[in-house]
């Protein structure tokens, strides 16, 4: 009902709600991801509806490394959509390069679940740590992210088969390899966490945990840590896949026909 009443008294249409429910929940988005995201037959008409909600100061446009178009929305898109996530108060190149990446993930797993006709929902970081870290003034959320921060994913991906099981996938991207204690202690939380024991402040228990990287260090230190887990084996590291990499997104698309090649899936073996 509230989406109507928007629409029904403002210039707005029902994709300029979705474009800015997309681009909220994500931090950041090039108009590229919008274009694969909604279908659109050219990026020129993202480019039409960007410049509209930008005039109407819903969204922020910004360069990166002077050639990177972000687009990132506003504290009056978010009241307009009630879409409960936080805002980036800027984008440096580590966290657009990170979130664009991640979102790159969410639409390539989208496309393949729509292809399997397997169900499929995400929770972006952000939308997590606007969970954990609730409302009050900037010292006390920053407080509360510092204090969960291992807790929050870079995304969870729900799959819901044909036969109506629930996978919950807790997403890491790394584009970095961190220090070796750092992995430790990270994947003790894992174990704990997929133990499905009650953590009061988590969003999901979780089936399994996924590493997206593409240095081998990474996947070395991954495979090699969780060696000492219960649960070792709900821990896997994959490469990001290429077509994200290379944006052949064609590939990925839907079609009416398909060629039985075997796909990625993030349901348990």
């Amino acid at each position: 009902m509230m989406k109507g009443m928007v629409l029904k008294y403002s210039t707005l249409k029902q994709k300029d709600l979705d474009y800015l429910s997309f681009i909220l929940r994500n931090g950041m988005v090039t108009a590229k991801q919008l274009m694969v995201k909604f279908r659109e037959p050219n990026v020129f008409r993202v480019y039409r509806r960007l410049r509209k909600l930008e005039d109407k100061k819903y969204v922020k446009h910004e360069y990166v490394a002077h050639n990177v178009g972000v687009y990132f929305g506003t504290i009056e898109a978010r009241r307009l959509t009630n879409v409960q996530a936080t805002i980036p108060n800027k984008a440096t190149l580590y966290t657009m390069q990170h979130e664009l990446l991640t979102t790159d993930l969410v639409l390539f797993y989208e496309l393949q679940a729509e292809k399997q006709e397997v169900e499929f929902r995400y929770r972006s970081e952000r939308e997590v740590r606007y969970r954990m870290i609730g409302g009050g003034d900037n010292q006390s959320k920053l407080k509360a992210y510092n204090d969960n921060r291992d807790r929050i994913p870079d995304a969870v991906f729900f799959f819901k088969s044909k036969e109506g099981k629930i996978t919950t996938t807790w997403i890491e991207l790394e584009l970095n390899k961190k220090d070796r204690k750092r992995y430790h202690e990270k994947f003790q939380l894992f174990d704990e966490i997929l133990a499905n024991k009650h953590v009061e402040s988590e969003a999901a228990s979780y089936d399994q945990v996924i590493y997206f990287a593409n240095d081998i260090r990474i996947h070395n230190v991954v495979n090699e840590v969780k060696q000492n887990l219960i649960h070792y084996n709900k821990i896997s590291v994959r490469p990001i896949p290429a077509v994200i990499l290379e944006d052949r997104w064609e590939e990925v698309m839907p079609s009416e026909s398909e060629n039985g090649e075997e796909r990625n899936s993030l349901r348990p073996n």
